[in-house]
């Protein structure tokens, strides 16, 4: 399905947003790779929505990760037993528990993040300058995109 136009697109159409989807998820493919520290996507992703958000209450962290109740509890036992998250007494409720981030849950996400980026700053260290141009006037756009899918 590739198609090359020649002039510039006036709108966003079907193709246009193929080839993105295609290319982000390629690249995420690729980035993820890297060092995943021997955790699952559920895991990193409840690790990095606990770094974002901690203190927070597991039916928070159960609604960001899009997930039902029994499902975080078991992601927030493995990552328990890892020793990278910690669970504590929510002062304002105290059936409740707030899920923080370890010394060890820390270092892991900094560690992975870290060679994360070192890998994606070697694949642009391969392009041309024109393509690192073109890629830094694309960004402003992407994270467009990423604020309205936020929102």
């Amino acid at each position: 399905m590739t198609i090359r136009r020649t002039s510039t697109i006036a709108r966003p159409d079907a193709e246009l947003a193929v080839r993105l989807r295609l290319a982000i998820a390629r690249l995420g493919r690729t980035v993820r790779q890297h060092a995943a520290a021997g955790l699952t996507p559920s895991q990193l992703s409840a690790l990095s929505t606990i770094e974002e958000h901690e203190p927070i209450r597991m039916s928070d962290l159960a609604a960001h990760e899009s997930v039902g109740a029994p499902v975080i509890t078991r992601v927030i036992d493995s990552l328990e037993k890892l020793d990278y998250v910690l669970r504590v007494s929510d002062p304002t409720d105290r059936r409740a528990c707030l899920i923080e981030l370890t010394d060890g849950g820390r270092k892991v996400l900094q560690e992975l993040w870290s060679a994360r980026a070192t890998a994606l700053t070697q694949r642009i260290s391969n392009l041309t300058a024109a393509q690192i141009a073109a890629l830094d006037a694309a960004l402003p756009v992407l994270e467009a995109l990423v604020r309205d899918a936020d929102s």
